[in-house]
């Protein structure tokens, strides 16, 4: 993996949708780089007072019917979405705009139209979550209000009670007028735009009643609303179909989900007894043939699309229900256990551990307002939604990769570190990356300061773990992948009837031309509050690479070179500086084990080899509704300039 050009003093860094842009503030400026080359493309000036409050930097949607868009307020899209109505979206859609915002007002930049500039002043209340609507020409404010009214109807300050409610705005940038929805249940979740006609469904709670409203995508007046059964609602999802409304009930109420029709008929009420608590994760998967579900009792259901009942066994003699236990013990054959490892002085790198294999754990107390249990994180691939990465939080250092094909698990990774994220890469299919928390086990200096990037394919020998090379780190990492097309030429090797793992994918060979996407390198960014990095994912050798050529990827040139050494290099900000060239660690052997050779580390996710280990996780411990929401159109407090 190579990395070039660190960028320093580059706050709330954010990737384009469409993978062109890259966006950052750089000393109260809004600077807009070229994610190929890296090159300034737009410097605007900003407030210094705005640019030291900035809170909030969000690109508007975009999409294409070249290739997958990315999620859609957390859905996949495939392809274009249509209105239905008329083709106001479509014309939105296909603009590139940037937003600004502090704690109470709102900055649009338009990256084609120097001249055209927007600027809402949201007013009282203060914002806390802000991002683009359906398309360029829509901004969705969720902010605070307060409301007081006294046992005898006086006005709150008549009476000093305030209470302190949220409400969602959204901004037309067209019209210069806003639509105020009040009781939104959260600021962050509960709401989303639906697939193909974009009507907005929003999770709403007035006194002690969940309703769920859908609004039409052009006025945003309520097409249907209906009261939830629920006592306390956690969230909602579209189905990538745009047919169905996933409902998930409070984990302290049971293991409930529902499932609504778009004009919020209920279609299907799914339940089973559990001890302890409920449902903690649901996720659609890409094509929308399943609803999964993730519970504290750290398994993973299936619910089918045509009944939303569960996915039962294809073998004829056992029709038992599929659930993905995420067990303590493994001892399975043919799943691949990796473990993250270090060697002094600087070396990380994974080694595959042997079953059985007990994981690593911690225990939760009944008085934690959190528990450390059940499955927080369901993360398809895309676009094919075969593989499901998983989190246990009872095994915080544990990501469970599964497939859907062979129905168990594919790879077990254990890290070192507690896992902060996990994300696939938007176009291919079997390349994930991880991200784990700073080290914090009173490790060397060195060491400790180390970040790193760990990558997972199908296609490869084994995981790679990539130190970043940036010399001042904060506490608060990131790193995300930036938008790439899939190579023109994608093969996967057939399954065998002699292998319990399908064979690697081939992909055609990439050239360094920034120019066409489809030849473009998969790019990783990497940074903290205080700078950047952008990193070009291997999949194949250079031709003058040590170690000779080969026509392709495979598994043979894999196992004679499993991991080339990094090369990183870095690139001051002034454009003449000359180029600085350093070297990472390189990945161990192959066959390298946790157990063997001298100075190895282990750490929090070290496994263990025990055949005597835990087979399993012990499981943890209608009213009327208000309809009402309130409408308010305004004509101020929104300026466009073009």
């Amino acid at each position: 993996m190579e990395f070039s050009t660190e960028f320093r003093g580059s706050l709330f860094t954010q990737p384009s949708p469409n993978g062109s842009l890259i966006a950052s503030i750089v000393h109260q400026r809004l600077v807009l780089r070229s994610a190929s080359t890296l090159q300034v493309k737009r410097i605007i000036p900003l407030n210094p007072d705005f640019a030291s409050r900035l809170s909030f930097v969000e690109w508007s949607p975009y999409l294409s019917n070249s290739f997958t868009s990315p999620a859609w307020h957390g859905i996949p899209v495939v392809g274009k979405r249509r209105s239905g109505v008329d083709k106001s979206e479509e014309e939105g859609g296909g603009r590139q705009r940037v937003l600004l915002a502090d704690d109470q007002s709102i900055q649009v930049y338009d990256v084609e139209d120097e001249k055209w500039t927007a600027v809402i002043k949201q007013g009282f209340g203060g914002i806390r979550h802000v991002q683009f609507g359906r398309n360029a020409d829509e901004v969705v404010v969720f902010s605070e209000f307060q409301v007081g009214f006294s046992e005898f109807g006086l006005p709150c300050e008549e009476t000093n009670i305030d209470w302190i409610r949220l409400k969602v705005t959204i901004w037309n940038l067209t019209s210069s007028k806003s639509i105020e929805i009040l009781n939104p249940k959260f600021p962050t979740r509960g709401y989303g735009y639906r697939p193909c006609t974009a009507h907005f469904a929003l999770l709403t709670r007035s006194s002690t009643h969940d309703v769920i409203s859908v609004h039409q995508h052009t006025s945003y007046k309520i097409a249907s609303s209906f009261t939830l059964p629920t006592l306390d609602a956690q969230g909602l999802k579209w189905s990538p179909c745009g047919r169905w409304i996933a409902v998930w009930d409070s984990a302290a109420s049971g293991y409930k989900v529902l499932v609504y029709g778009a004009d919020g008929h209920l279609f299907r009420t799914y339940e089973k007894p559990c001890d302890g608590l409920g449902v903690k994760s649901v996720e659609w998967s890409p094509g929308g043939d399943f609803l999964t579900i993730g519970s504290y009792d750290g398994r993973l259901a299936f619910l089918s699309n045509y009944t939303f009942s569960p996915v039962l066994s294809p073998a004829p003699i056992d029709r038992s229900v599929i659930e993905m236990n995420h067990t303590r013990t493994i001892k399975l054959p043919g799943v691949t256990v990796w473990s993250e490892c270090t060697s002094p002085p600087r070396e990380r790198y994974y080694a595959q551990a042997q079953q059985p294999t007990t994981l690593p754990i911690i225990s939760s107390s009944p008085s934690d307002s959190q528990p450390k249990l059940g499955i927080s994180t369901i993360a398809f691939n895309n676009p094919e939604g075969t593989l499901i990465a998983t989190r246990n939080d009872s095994m915080p250092t544990t990501v469970w990769i599964w497939s859907l094909k062979l129905l168990r698990p594919y790879a077990v990774l254990v890290q070192l570190n507690p896992i902060r994220s996990i994300s696939w890469h938007p176009t291919i299919p079997d390349l994930l990356m991880i991200q784990c928390a700073p080290s914090g086990d009173g490790s060397s200096a060195e060491t400790s300061k180390q970040q790193v990037v760990y990558l997972w394919s199908a296609a490869w020998v084994q995981p790679r773990a990539v130190v970043v090379p940036m010399e001042r780190l904060s506490g608060n990492n990131w790193a995300r992948w930036i938008l790439t097309a899939p190579p023109s030429k994608v093969v996967s090797a057939p399954f065998s009837a002699s292998t319990t793992s399908p064979g690697p994918l081939v992909m055609e060979r990439r050239s360094r031309s920034p120019d066409k996407m489809e030849d473009r390198k998969p790019m990783v960014m990497f940074g903290d509050k205080d700078g950047f990095v952008v990193g070009y994912v291997q999949d194949e050798p250079e031709s003058g690479d040590e170690g000779g050529s080969v026509d392709g990827v495979g598994v043979e040139y894999q196992q004679k070179r499993p991991w080339d050494p990094a090369d990183w290099e870095y690139f001051a900000q002034a454009d003449k500086l000359p180029k600085c060239s350093l070297s990472s660690a390189s990945q161990a052997p192959p066959h390298s084990n946790t157990g063997s050779g001298k100075g190895l580390k282990g750490g929090l996710g070290s496994v263990v080899n025990n055949s005597s280990g835990s087979n399993g996780l012990s499981s943890p411990g209608a009213m009327d509704g208000d309809d009402s929401f309130d409408y308010r159109s305004w004509g101020q407090n929104v300026r466009v300039s073009s």
